[in-house]
């Protein structure tokens, strides 16, 4: 088994629902990184460029939108888990999300990890 990896960025607009200061509409840049993992495959595990077009088509969702008309409580960690969960949808069977981190900003994060 091999690992592979991408990033991409993505901005959009949230608020926490009941939350003193993250309780009114506000912004920001999003970095996600993607670690997928499975078998070589004439030398790949899968196309860059394949892994990149599947997390974009992701992103694409969330991407110049407010995040709370798609994700109820639109936590980093609830952002989070929605990419994991819809990119594993996106790629072939014998692919395996194995990690996706998100930073809100560049110095606050959120990662899903799955252990071998």
């Amino acid at each position: 088994m091999m690992r592979v990896g991408v990033a991409e960025y993505f901005d959009s607009s949230h608020y926490i629902p009941g939350h003193e200061k993250c309780g009114r509409v506000h912004g920001h840049t999003y970095r996600v990184e993607v670690e997928v993992e499975g078998e070589l495959k004439n030398g790949m595990v899968i196309d860059f460029a394949d892994l990149k077009k599947a997390l974009k088509d992701v992103i694409e969702e969330l991407d110049h939108r407010l995040i709370n008309e798609i994700i109820e409580n639109p936590t980093c960690e609830n952002i989070c888990i929605w990419i994991f969960n819809e990119l594993k949808s996106k790629l072939p069977k014998d692919l395996r999300v194995v990690r996706v981190k998100l930073y809100e900003g560049c110095d606050k994060w959120a990662e899903v990890r799955v252990d071998s």
